[in-house]
């Protein structure tokens, strides 16, 4: 702004002079007109924020799994059984009467007669009970008893994590200016001008 005022107080400045002498007749030792020069442009990269860095929690939550654990149901248990003894019947001969003499009348071809008779043992069977195997308690293991059981287990507790999102930019292109556009006195050659 304040180059095109000053290239303006100039051109006065300048007119004046020139036409001054040329209107009281005289001649012109140097001549200029004016020129735009154009404005300068550059073409510029610059890196913009598209989106700001944020964050944000995660939640994780907790995991479970299932196993199988062995349980006692009933322990070993021991109980006691009573055989009976075993008996057998045993016969054998037993002396009921031993043998013996004695006097006794006989009738022998019509006559009576003392004889002295000889009597044999009598023996007679008798039935005997025999143990055979005695009463006895004998044990009896009872094995203990078990079971099976699915039950839930945490394997990993709930958790959460925080998650960092970096900002986001982008490199655009723009064109901008470098100098403006300006106004400005060049000499220049022209018939009835001497340089």
């Amino acid at each position: 702004m304040r180059r095109t005022f000053w290239s303006a107080a100039s051109a006065l400045f300048f007119s004046s002079i020139v036409l001054a002498p040329a209107s009281a007749g005289g001649y012109a030792s140097s001549c200029y007109e004016q020129a735009v020069v154009p404005a300068v442009y550059q073409t510029v990269q610059e890196r913009v924020l598209v989106q700001a860095a944020s964050s944000y929690v995660v939640q994780k939550p907790a995991v479970y799994s299932f196993q199988t654990r062995r349980v006692l149901v009933q322990p070993e248990r021991v109980s006691y059984r009573t055989s009976p003894a075993i008996y057998r019947t045993q016969q054998h001969k037993v002396l009921a009467k031993p043998a013996s003499s004695g006097w006794e009348y006989r009738t022998i071809k019509g006559r009576r007669i003392l004889c002295k008779v000889h009597y044999p043992a009598v023996y007679q069977m008798a039935s005997q009970q025999v143990l055979v195997k005695p009463a006895s308690r004998v044990a009896v293991r009872q094995p203990a008893v078990y079971s099976h059981v699915k039950e839930k287990v945490l394997v990993q507790p709930a958790s959460q994590y925080r998650v960092q999102k970096p900002a986001v930019y982008k490199t655009v292109t723009r064109r901008v200016q470098v100098q403006p556009a300006r106004t400005v006195w060049q000499p220049v050659r022209v018939r009835g001008c001497r340089s």
